[in-house]
């Protein structure tokens, strides 16, 4: 977060006419270069509790930085940064449109209706501007109302995130350790019946939603949702479900008997999809693979019959 609030003073310096800025002018230019990038990866930060990385991002963070220092000198670098821009703004409305069903922490729900839609679209606008090239003869007014946009949605995000709504930060500690809170009596009720319906294997359904859940509780939704949050400490949806499914696919992996039992059908039978989120909610909970924690538990000499 401190890097992206740089990045926007670095922004607004080089956005801002007859400061005499010249000789940082390079300086300036780079750290605004990276402000796309920084404003996806504080989304993530934000939206996703454990956001993981691929070197490709680090490709197109790369890029973005280098099309900008080339854009005065090579015309084609500014369409190519314009573009990769746009990309990146719009996964960061995919981002926050896609962990939305997921998300169990209310004032974060909250926060990306309205914000994170409004940030990612500034973003889109100001990008469609500079890639059509209509930002050469802006009238002198644009400039400190485009310098007062940015600041403002800093200020505003900068006041939710650390004083109005501490807990939409994850714990410094691992994700895995869960703080409850006291509840109200209707949503202790809701707990019990949520906790039963989980008892009684709802959680093998495949694709199962908290409006699934909610149905199947006679339960609103958002009180659905207070209830795991609160009441069990679960941030999102999809942990909270995977909780009963990896524990039941350990039974599995770790039974002699089954040895022979593909960890694809093991993935089927406790409600997943396909392999890959089978394989990476294993991960984040016992970090390591299915097939690593069944050759630990499984071993030759455990599996053989004793004379």
């Amino acid at each position: 977060m401190p890097a992206l609030c740089i990045g926007l003073i670095a922004y607004l310096l080089v956005s801002s006419p007859n400061l005499g800025l010249e000789r940082a002018e390079t300086v300036l230019i780079l750290g605004a270069g990276l402000v796309p990038v920084l404003s996806v990866w504080a989304g993530a930060e934000v939206f996703i509790d454990r956001p993981a990385f691929r070197p490709w991002h680090g490709v197109v963070a790369a890029l973005v930085v280098v099309s900008t220092w080339l854009a005065p000198f090579l015309p084609v670098a500014a369409t190519v940064r314009g573009a990769l821009v746009i990309l990146l703004y719009a996964g960061l409305l995919g981002i926050a449109v896609s962990t939305a069903p997921g998300d169990l922490v209310e004032t974060r729900r909250r926060f990306r209706r309205w914000f994170v839609a409004l940030m990612a679209l500034m973003g889109l606008g100001i990008s469609g501007i500079e890639l059509l090239r209509l930002d050469s003869n802006l009238p002198p007014w644009m400039y400190p109302l485009h310098a007062a946009g940015f600041l403002v949605l800093t200020l505003l995000f900068l006041l939710w995130a650390v004083r109005v709504a501490p807990g939409v930060w994850p714990p410094q500690q691992a994700v895995k350790a869960k703080t409850a809170m006291p509840l109200s009596g209707a949503d202790a009720a809701v707990l019990h019946r949520v906790e039963t319906a989980m008892g009684d294997g709802i959680w093998r359904t495949e694709g199962l939603t908290i409006a699934q859940l909610a149905a199947a509780t006679a339960a609103p939704e958002h009180r659905v949702r207070t209830a795991i949050n609160k009441g069990l400490g679960y941030r999102n949806f999809a942990q909270y479900i995977n909780k009963f499914r990896i524990e039941a696919a350990c039974e599995v992996l770790s039974d002699p008997t089954c040895a022979d039992t593909p960890v694809l059908t093991i993935a089927y039978d406790v409600g997943f999809a396909s392999i890959g989120p089978f394989n990476r909610a294993f991960r984040q909970i016992h970090d390591q693979s299915p097939t690593a924690y069944r050759n630990a538990c499984v071993s030759p000499a455990a599996s053989r019959p004793v004379a």
